[in-house]
C-alpha cells in the first residue's frame, strides 16, 4: 500500500512538472555601434557577438606627456580616450572592451622606438597611436611595419607615408595642406616679402619647406630662414637676424608653445608685419602662450571650428563634458581616427592587427569632424584645409576654404 502511495505521487508530479511552462533563459543585450558623429558610408553592421572577452583588446599611444610638446600627447589621450569610452559603454569590439595603455616618449626617437619595442612584443597591443610628433612616428614606422601593428599619426611630415609601410595611416592632412593655402592667400593680399623660423625636428624641416615651396609655386624666395631646437624658449638671436630682412609676413614652421613664444618675442622686438603659420596656430595653447601678440596671426586647420556644424557642436559638448575644456583640432582628428580605428576593428575577422590594418585601407566616404576620408594605399585620408585668423583672442575661421 505503501509503495502504491508513492508511485501515485510520482506520477502525478511528473505530469504536473510537464504541463508548466518552460523557462525563457534571458538574452544577452547585442553589442551597439558607438554614437557616431556622421555614420560612416562604409561602416559594416554592429558584430553579433555578444559573449565579453576574457581580455580587452589594447590600443596603444605613445606621444610626448612631458616637456614642450606635452601638450600634443595630453589632446591625443583626450581625443583617443573619449572615443574609446564611448564604444566601450555601447559594447566594445566584437563583445571585448577597448583598453587604452599611454607611453610617454618626450618627443624623443630613442625612447620612443623603445616604447613601440614594448607596446609590440610585451604589451601586445591591436593598434597604437603613434606619435603626436612626426620625428618620433617616422622612428617607429620600422617597428610596427615588422610586426605589422596598424599605426595611427596626426604628424604631418609628408614622408611618413612614403616609407613603403602598409601600416601607417595619418587622421589628418600633410604639411603642404596646411603651408600652401595660407602662404598663397597672403601673397594675394600684395604680400611679397616673408621670411621663415621653423625647429629643427621633422615637423619644422617638413614646414620649412613646404613654406619654401609654396613662395617659389609663387616666383618668390624667403629672406631670410632661421631654425632652432625643438626645446628652445629664446628666439630672440633667430629673430634680430630675421628683421634685418625687414620681411612684411614671419611664417612659423613650429609647434604650439614655440610659436607662441615667437610671435611674443617678435612684438617685443618691434616685429609690426603679419605672422602666420600651420597647425601650430591653431590651437588655443599658441593664443595662451603668444597673449595679445597672436592677434591677427593667420592659421589653418582642417577642423572648422566647434561651431561650424552639428557634428562639430556635438562633438564640442561631449570633449567639454568629459574633460571640462572647449574642443580643439588635436583633440578633433584624433577621435576621427579613433572612431574609424574602431570601425576597423569591428569589421576585421578573425580580430588580428594584420587584418585591422586591411580593413583601415578599405575605409572610403567616412564622413569625420574634418571632413570626408578615403585612405589610399600609402596611408593618406583626408587633405583639406580651412584658412582662418586670431581676432579677439579667439580662432576665427574664414568664410571660404583656401
Amino acid at each position: 500500500m505503501r509503495n502504491k502511495v508513492l508511485y501515485v505521487l510520482l506520477a502525478v508530479g511528473l505530469l504536473l512538472a510537464a504541463c508548466a511552462p518552460q523557462a525563457t533563459p534571458t538574452a544577452a543585450p547585442p553589442t551597439q555601434a558607438p554614437a557616431a558623429t556622421v555614420a560612416p558610408a562604409t561602416a559594416a553592421p554592429a558584430s553579433t557577438t555578444t559573449q565579453a572577452c576574457a581580455n580587452p583588446v589594447k590600443i596603444a599611444i605613445i606621444a610626448a606627456m612631458s616637456g614642450t610638446n606635452a601638450s600634443l600627447g595630453n589632446w591625443m589621450t583626450q581625443g583617443v580616450t573619449l572615443a574609446v569610452e564611448q564604444k566601450n559603454k555601447a559594447g566594445g569590439v566584437q563583445g571585448c572592451q577597448v583598453q587604452i595603455i599611454t607611453y610617454d616618449d618626450q618627443a624623443d626617437p630613442t625612447t620612443s622606438v623603445g616604447l613601440a619595442q614594448k607596446a609590440a612584443t610585451q604589451d601586445k597591443v591591436m593598434a597604437v597611436w603613434a606619435t603626436s610628433n612626426s620625428n618620433t612616428a617616422l622612428a617607429d614606422i620600422p617597428i610596427f611595419e615588422q610586426y605589422k601593428i596598424p599605426q595611427l599619426t596626426n604628424g604631418t611630415f609628408v614622408n611618413l607615408t612614403q616609407q613603403g609601410s602598409a601600416y601607417i595611416f595619418r587622421v589628418n592632412p600633410a604639411g603642404p595642406a596646411y603651408e600652401t593655402p595660407v602662404v598663397n592667400y597672403l601673397v594675394k593680399q600684395g604680400k611679397t616679402k616673408f621670411a621663415i623660423i621653423g625647429d629643427n625636428s621633422a615637423y619644422g624641416v617638413g614646414e620649412t619647406k613646404y613654406q619654401t615651396d609654396a613662395l617659389k609655386a609663387d616666383n618668390l624666395t624667403p629672406l631670410d630662414t632661421e631654425s632652432y631646437g625643438i626645446n628652445d624658449k629664446d628666439f630672440t638671436g633667430q629673430l634680430t637676424k630675421i628683421m634685418q630682412t625687414q620681411p612684411e609676413v614671419l611664417l612659423l614652421a613650429s609647434s604650439e608653445v614655440a610659436a607662441g613664444l615667437i610671435a611674443k618675442q617678435a612684438r617685443q622686438l618691434g616685429f609690426t608685419g603679419v605672422i602666420a603659420g600651420g597647425s601650430g596656430l591653431a590651437s588655443p595653447v599658441f593664443i595662451s602662450t603668444a597673449g595679445s601678440a597672436a592677434e591677427g596671426a593667420y592659421f589653418t586647420s582642417p577642423y572648422p571650428g566647434n561651431d561650424a556644424n552639428d557634428a562639430t557642436k556635438a562633438f564640442d559638448a561631449a570633449y567639454k563634458a568629459r574633460w571640462g575644456v572647449d574642443a580643439e583640432v588635436h583633440g578633433a582628428n584624433t577621435y576621427d581616427g579613433t572612431n574609424m580605428l574602431l570601425m576597423a576593428m569591428e569589421n576585421a575577422h578573425p580580430l588580428t592587427p594584420d587584418n585591422v590594418a586591411a580593413e583601415m585601407h578599405k575605409i572610403c566616404n567616412y564622413q569625420g569632424l574634418q571632413g570626408t576620408f578615403c585612405y589610399n594605399q600609402n596611408g593618406e585620408g583626408i587633405n583639406s584645409t580651412f584658412l582662418g585668423v586670431v581676432k579677439g583672442g579667439q580662432l576665427t575661421y574664414l568664410p571660404t576654404t583656401p
